[in-house]
Formats: C-alpha cells, structure tokens, sequence
C-alpha cells in the first residue's frame, strides 16, 4: 500500500500524484466515487494498492464522521447541522413523520406541538383545517 493525493477527476479514472510522480489510476469497484470526490475537494490521501497494475482502493479518513451505533443510534454535538435534498426528505419514527418536499412541509402526528417562550407568530395566506 502506498499513499497518493487526489489531484482531479478524469475521464480515465483519478490523478493522483503518488510520491514524485502524477499517474491517472482506477478506482476499485468498492470505493464509492462521491468519497472520492469529497477527498479531491479537501485535498485528502487515498489509498493505493501497489501491485503491477496500481488502483486505489480506499481514502484516508482525517475527521470525524457521524456514526451509527450497534443500537442503530446517531449521537453527534455539532455547532450547526445543514442537509440539503434535490428532491425532497423525510424524518419518522413509528407514529409521525415531517416531510419536504419541493416548497411543501408535512407534519403529521397524533398531537403536534408548537413553543415558544417569547412570540409565536404564524404567517399565512389561508389556513385550511379539516
């Protein structure tokens, strides 16, 4: 194993410059090409398996990444939390949902809560309850 820097994508595979040298290599059928892409974007190592015909085979992990646990649990303390969908996005659990999706927001649940300590404001056209 050795290890190269991501320098860009290619139509024949990833520039890497591995020691002294630039080579275009494969990338093995298990790395995910978006972790690829992402190690590109912030400079990070990959993984190259030195044989006759060198393709890398994994990247180098620097940060920390969000884990699930052996329970199936995410536990994370971040400063701030952004997650962007094309198309749209759901959170559940086994009785309510919140759904995105375009410019419409679901919210469904047996009770549905709003607090506020100081103001609630509710800004709307119409309101229609059934």
């Amino acid at each position: 194993m050795r290890l190269a820097t991501v320098l860009a994508e290619e139509p024949q595979g990833w520039r890497v410059r591995l020691g002294t040298r630039e080579l275009v290599l494969a990338l093995d059928v298990s790395v995910d090409p978006a972790l690829m892409r992402e190690a590109l974007e912030d400079g990070a190592r990959v993984l190259v398996e030195a044989s006759a015909t060198p393709v890398v085979v994994g990247v180098v992990q620097t940060s920390r990444a969000l884990r699930v646990d052996r329970q199936g649990r995410v536990d994370a303390q971040v400063e701030r939390f952004e997650l962007q969908a094309r198309q749209g996005a759901t959170v559940k659990t086994s009785g309510a949902f919140l759904q995105v999706k375009g410019s419409d927001v679901e919210l469904y649940g047996t009770r549905i809560l709003t607090r506020a300590r100081e103001v609630a404001k509710i800004l709307a056209r119409m309101i229609n309850l059934n």
